[in-house]
């Protein structure tokens, strides 16, 4: 199964859950607010073990995940904040990091739990909140990494985050929706117009190069990835994403690497010491 087909089915199936919660948003006055512990639980649950099982055996990940291994380095302690199914945190222990993976969800640590136990990964899995103190000691990680969380928050909250999590890390990673992504963007916008977008406030962002520097985070570098991943938040048929297959197409035959930025995920790398 491909990234997009993997994803176009995660939405699918997060759609039911997410209408239970509609209702309620909306009599509160917001469309998209940020989702509940409950709702992250619905979305991810020990259900899905053999699903997250499968695609770390077979090495059939996402490409943040990929990136996350060519950025780190054997033995890497690392630390994933919002680890969800644990696919990425799993990979990466396999592939010999030292992973902790994080979620303040119960029912996402209880499918991490059955993931770590089923591959004998030994990982350590942690049930906390991320926006307050962490468990853990100064500069433990050489990275703690996130791959969609931050564009859940606003400007000043992030960089809270941020300044929250650099003092037990010596390197930070973010990787959330790139801004400038025109399928994302525009697919996205369809699916908010159709009343069916899945994932709650969402903000994309096109640099976090400030907001790093703002925590106290330095030697910023940034770069896209996944274009093609983008395209499955646009219709099979539609127009856009068959234009957007074909240049991508065009791109890679020219060597073309980041797509003038058109990567689904943005990522935003700094040193915390």
């Amino acid at each position: 199964m491909t990234d997009i087909d993997t994803v176009s089915n995660k939405i699918l199936e997060h759609r039911e859950c997410q209408q239970k919660f509609k209702n309620k948003k909306e009599e509160n006055g917001e469309k998209y607010g940020k989702m509940e512990k409950e709702e992250w639980g619905e979305l991810y649950n020990k259900e899905q073990a053999e699903q997250v099982i499968n695609a770390v055996a077979t090495d059939q990940v996402f490409c943040w995940t990929e990136e996350l291994l060519k950025v780190s380095y054997e033995n890497d302690k690392m630390c994933e904040v919002g680890c969800g199914s644990g696919q990425s945190a799993a990979y990466l222990q396999k592939h010999g990091r030292k992973v902790t993976a994080l979620d303040f969800s119960k029912e996402c640590v209880e499918l991490v739990n059955v993931v770590n136990q089923r591959m004998d990964l030994g990982m350590r899995v942690v049930c906390a909140d991320a926006t307050k103190p962490l468990p853990f000691e100064e500069k433990e990680f050489d990275y703690i990494y996130q791959c969609g969380l931050l564009e859940h928050f606003r400007t000043e909250e992030r960089i809270a985050l941020l300044k929250n999590w650099k003092q037990y890390t010596k390197h930070m990673i973010s990787m959330i929706p790139n801004a400038a992504s025109i399928a994302y963007r525009t697919g996205k916008a369809m699916m908010e117009q159709q009343g069916i977008w899945s994932y709650g406030l969402e903000l994309p962002q096109y640099s976090l190069g400030c907001e790093f520097e703002q925590a106290g985070i330095h030697n910023v570098k940034e770069y896209t990835i996944g274009a093609e991943h983008a395209l499955m938040f646009l219709p099979e048929e539609h127009y856009l994403r068959k234009a957007l297959q074909l240049w991508l197409l065009e791109s890679k035959q020219y060597g073309v690497q980041d797509i003038c930025g058109q990567g689904y995920l943005l990522v935003t790398i700094g040193d915390c010491e």
